[in-house]
């Protein structure tokens, strides 16, 4: 990272716009020297030296405009002293008003100051640049900023303290220790390997693998957990789904009317359910006879079904099933679904049916039968928070493991065909290679830039 030992960054840590405090993180070897430049003992007089900067001790002051010595706020400073903190440099945190206008005057005034504006992720980049945390652990700080959900934060926590990364270093020493064994028989080509070492071998390969399969199989709960699940109401036209999404969310969200086809495209509008957050998506009507935009809507309407965790088809219970009901029945086959009978609080032409949830999207009646059923058709059930001890949530983590199972099948195979030991250490390097990845003991500058780019300005 060039200038990455030189320069001093600076930004503002709390989210933009009006509050009771705006906090401006200042991280690098000149941290401290920038802070004494923009500020001055409280009440002290144009001149006087700043305020002690003894690390992890707050101390009230004066913060200034270097040009003319004019008094811009009075606010609290926290310097964290290398390499007790977050970056594991030299970091001063200046607690001001939440104004906007004092927070940007604030930040313009450490830029001229010597500090430059830090890059999106860039304080945590420094961290595990520094051995603060490894890539499991960065990646789940911005997880946790960003959890809307209880599984979601529970999850992002569990990879933040370090239960993904304890898990990968407990399976890389397994794959090591076999590799180990492997190589001190390649010192004597002349000699097969032992029958004795060929079964420890075996052993370790066959115990590392089903490890990294049960980190796989977390995967379907761990990526519900983070992203969220994605729910469709899919139907014929004005069978309620646009209701259905307002009555979910508890607010006038989708536009309702009388009129057939007033949805023309799908909407999508996030909603808690429990510890689960949803990705609510309200879509046009299936029908044939449709205009040429609410045709195009319906396209995406097929789309989004085919995108969907969970379809929740919905049916009219004061209307006769017709033909379109069954087109939408069949479109819908083949996805976790659950068929929902709407507006049970009308006089009903059809009676109850044994599997479908009946639910009045102008009461709120069935509501909660059809939060329960969301969760029972989910690919695959999302444990409480506390049940499972770590869940995989992200694709490169997936994309990872996939790698390292792949390379244990390939050694497991090479040892039953008695091919090269060399071909069977080959293998395990690989295994090997891919959790130095996982955690980012081995990773390309470029990987780097992908994966901190996308966190915010001041994390």
């Amino acid at each position: 990272m060039p200038g990455y030992v030189e320069d001093t960054i600076a930004a503002l840590a709390t989210a933009p716009g009006t509050g009771a405090i705006a906090v401006l993180r200042v991280s690098g070897r000149d941290a401290t020297l920038i802070a004494r430049r923009v500020l001055r003992a409280a009440s002290a007089p144009s001149g006087a030296d700043g305020p002690p900067l003894a690390s992890h001790r707050a101390a009230l002051a004066d913060l200034c405009d270097p040009t003319d010595g004019s008094v811009i706020d009075r606010v609290l400073v926290l310097p964290m002293l290398a390499p007790r903190s977050f970056t594991g440099e030299d970091v001063v945190e200046i607690h001001c008003h939440g104004s906007v206008l004092i927070a940007e005057r604030a930040l313009r005034i450490l830029l001229g100051a010597g500090a430059r504006a830090a890059r999106p992720g860039e304080f945590t980049e420094r961290a595990f640049l520094n051995g603060k945390l490894d890539l499991c652990q960065a990646e789940a700080v911005a997880d946790l900023i960003e959890a809307s959900s209880e599984a979601g934060r529970a999850a992002a926590w569990q990879h933040l303290d370090g239960a993904l990364s304890r898990r990968v270093v407990a399976l890389r020493g397994a794959i090591l220790d076999t590799r180990a064994v492997v190589e001190a028989h390649l010192d004597f080509p002349e000699d097969d390997l032992p029958p004795e070492a060929a079964r420890d071998v075996a052993a370790g390969i066959d115990a590392a693998q089903a490890d990294t399969a049960a980190l796989l199989a977390t995967f379907a709960r761990g990526r519900l957990a983070r992203a969220g699940v994605r729910v469709t109401l899919a139907g014929k036209p004005n069978v309620g789904k646009s209701s259905l999404l307002n009555a979910v969310l508890g607010r006038e969200r989708a536009l309702v009317s009388a009129e057939a086809g007033t949805t023309r495209d799908y909407l999508e509008e996030p909603a808690a359910l429990g510890t689960l957050r949803l990705l609510l998506c309200d879509t046009a009507g299936l029908r044939e006879d449709a205009s040429e935009v609410e045709l195009a809507g319906i396209v995406r309407t097929r789309e989004v079904i085919a995108a969907a965790d969970v379809v929740v088809l919905v049916l009219d219970a004061s209307q006769p099933r017709d033909a379109l009901d069954e087109a939408a029945l069949s479109a819908t086959s083949g996805r976790p679904r659950i068929v929902v009978r709407n507006k049970v609080d009308l006089e009903t032409a059809w009676p109850a049916e044994p599997g479908l949830v009946d639910v009045s999207a102008r009461t709120g009646e069935g509501l909660a039968a059809l939060g329960e059923a969301i969760v029972r058709a989910l690919p695959a059930a999302l444990p409480e928070p506390v049940a499972e001890p770590v869940v995989i949530t992200r694709a490169r983590h997936h994309e990872a493991l996939v790698a390292v199972e792949t390379a244990l099948v390939r050694a497991r195979r090479a040892i039953n065909d008695e091919v090269p030991l060399e071909m069977v250490s080959c293998e395990l390097q690989v295994a090997q290679l891919e959790l130095d990845r996982l955690v980012g003991a081995s990773d390309s500058e470029d990987l780097l830039e992908r994966i901190f780019r996308r966190f915010c300005v001041g994390k």
